[in-house]
């Protein structure tokens, strides 16, 4: 009966041993926070001489500048998905596209061509997109086909400036 009693008091003893502790509570509140996305960097790129900056209706377009018979955008757009980025800039569905994707200066840069036949002729197009991963800084060339353009546009694609500096041309 000793033993029988010894045991009783020791599960009685040990029950209250339990963890005693307040179980924990998630607060909600509601109001939703969301985090401020970072403001697009200042872009800027070399342009040739005699390049004239044209009058856009949509400032959300960038800015166009023309020069001969060639036509060149700049402008910063929404990052994310690079295939709609792809298709606002050449018109042509993504998957048609051979696009060269590679890094350099922390930056995800595409780059791609393709043709297309207009009133004047066939036009040549070249576009490159920088990713930052919040946005994409894009430079968009439309020329005729005979134009003679490929060093202008490799100078202004080297020339791309996210530093908001001015630097002195070399």
């Amino acid at each position: 009966m000793k033993i029988v009693c010894w045991v009783l008091a020791a599960v009685l003893c040990l029950s209250g041993c339990v963890n005693m502790t307040e179980p924990v509570m998630e607060t909600v509140a509601d109001e939703i926070i969301e985090p401020v996305a970072a403001e697009p960097k200042p872009m800027a790129v070399w342009l040739p001489d005699e390049a004239a900056e044209q009058t856009m209706a949509d400032d959300a377009a960038g800015a166009c500048y023309t020069w001969g018979e060639s036509e060149l955008r700049v402008r910063t757009m929404t990052g994310g998905d690079i295939r709609s980025t792809l298709k606002a800039l050449t018109g042509l569905d993504p998957e048609k596209l051979t696009v060269m994707e590679y890094e350099k200066d922390g930056l995800q840069l595409y780059q791609t061509v393709w043709s297309c036949t207009s009133e004047e002729g066939v036009q040549l197009g070249r576009c490159m997109v920088a990713d930052d991963g919040q946005y994409h800084y894009c430079i968009s060339l439309v020329s005729p086909e005979g134009a003679d353009v490929a060093e202008d546009y490799a100078r202004i694609c080297a020339s791309l400036d996210l530093t908001g500096e001015e630097k002195a041309e070399k």
